[in-house]
C-alpha cells in the first residue's frame, strides 16, 4: 500500500519539487547539444538532462529509451510542455536520470532514462505519466529498448556523433 501510494503523481510532484529546492535533483549541461546517432541510424540532439544528485551506481541499473512522435502541438511548444511530466517522472521510485532528444529531421523524440533497477523500469512504465504520453503520441509510433545493468551515461557515450558528423539542420530551427 506504502509505495502504490509512493506512485501517486502528486506524491512524485512534490518528492521532485523537495529535490529541486535541496539541491538532490540537478540540471546538467553534460551532453546537452550532443548528437547521438540510434542503431537504425537515426541522429538525435540531447536538449535537456536532469539528474538525481543521489544516485547509487549499483549492477541493477537499467536503461530505458522511448522513441515517438507526438500527435499534435510543434517543437517548441512540446518541449516547454515535457518540463511538466518531467516533475512526476523525477519523483517515481528509482528515477536516476532522464535525456530528452529530438530528431530535427523527422519530429520523432526520444526519452532516454535510467532506473535504480529493472523493477523501478517496469514500475515506471505502468505509470500514469507514461500512459500520457503514450495517449499524445502517434499510434503505433511508440517504440521502446531495454538495456539491464547498463548505465545511461556509457549508452550515450557509445552512441555519441562528433560535430562533424552531426546533421547540419539544428533542433531550434525546428517550429
Amino acid at each position: 500500500m506504502a509505495m502504490s501510494i509512493r506512485k501517486n503523481p502528486i506524491v512524485c510532484l512534490l518528492l521532485s519539487l523537495g529535490r529541486l529546492f535541496v539541491g538532490r535533483l540537478n540540471f546538467s549541461k553534460e551532453y546537452v547539444g550532443t548528437t547521438i546517432k540510434m542503431e537504425n541510424g537515426e541522429a538525435y540532439q540531447i536538449f535537456r538532462y536532469i539528474k538525481s544528485t543521489s544516485q547509487n551506481s549499483a549492477e541493477q541499473d537499467s536503461v530505458l529509451i522511448v522513441r515517438f512522435k507526438f500527435a499534435k502541438l510543434s517543437y517548441r511548444v512540446n518541449k516547454f510542455v515535457s518540463q511538466f511530466p518531467m516533475l512526476l517522472i523525477t519523483g517515481f521510485p528509482g528515477f536516476q536520470a532522464k535525456m530528452y532528444a529530438v530528431n530535427p529531421h523527422n519530429g520523432y523524440w526520444l526519452g532516454l532514462y535510467q532506473w535504480e533497477s529493472k523493477q523501478a523500469l517496469e514500475d515506471y512504465k505502468q505509470s500514469f505519466v507514461l500512459q500520457v504520453m503514450n495517449r499524445r503520441a502517434i499510434k503505433r509510433s511508440v517504440t521502446y529498448r531495454e538495456f539491464e545493468c547498463r548505465l545511461l551515461t556509457d549508452y550515450i557515450e557509445e552512441h555519441k556523433i562528433s560535430c562533424t558528423q552531426a546533421p547540419r539542420n539544428e533542433v531550434s530551427s525546428l517550429a
